[in-house]
């Protein structure tokens, strides 16, 4: 919240709202003892031009690259800083979003049978992001951010779809599946 103040706070404006370092670490909290069951985002790009339009917090245009970050801060913040488990980072990061929209053991599992959809990352990747980190947009949130941990290889269905920041695969690659979201996961509360 209080970066919203900053040079470049409008950079970073979304829905929902940047949160207070309290409430930061306590979703932080919850992703790693098992409060919240995904790191997700909803990734709606914009371009720095459309960002600099807006002059207030109420007319910014809100969405940022999230996708291409997900992994590598999921990593840095949460096993580097916060001491979540590696198997943790995969059940808030691919098991448990496949459980809740039914395509597990599908997706979401390395097993006979599965997908083979795999991220490898590297931890001994120290660095800065940039903008040239990201591919959909000339601007970042991101930018600035130090990270202990990044993606280096992306499986898809056991195919090298990124490899080092490059993209390898092709639009061709994506297939539509059918989802199903249990009725006992409806019936929760939402956290």
């Amino acid at each position: 919240a209080e970066y919203y103040k900053t040079p470049r706070g409008f950079c970073s404006h979304t829905y929902p709202s940047l949160k207070f370092p309290e409430a930061q670490e306590a979703l932080w909290r919850g992703l790693v003892h098992d409060g919240l069951a995904t790191l997700a985002t909803d990734e709606y790009p914009t371009n720095l031009e459309l960002k600099l339009r807006g002059r207030t917090i109420e007319d910014v245009t809100g969405g940022n690259v999230g996708a291409e970050a997900r992994m590598g801060i999921g990593y840095s913040e949460g096993v580097v800083k916060r001491g979540m488990t590696h198997e943790r980072l995969a059940d808030i990061t691919a098991t448990n979003a496949a459980k809740i929209f039914g395509l597990y053991p599908r997706k979401g599992a390395i097993a006979a049978g599965s997908d083979a959809d795999i991220v490898l990352i590297d931890p001994t990747i120290r660095k800065t992001l940039t903008k040239d980190d990201f591919h959909v947009s000339d601007y970042s949130p991101w930018e600035g951010w130090q990270i202990t941990g990044w993606p280096v290889l992306t499986l898809l269905r056991g195919k090298v779809i990124a490899e080092r920041g490059k993209l390898r695969g092709s639009t061709s690659d994506g297939r539509l599946l059918t989802r199903k979201i249990d009725n006992a996961i409806l019936a929760r509360p939402a956290v």
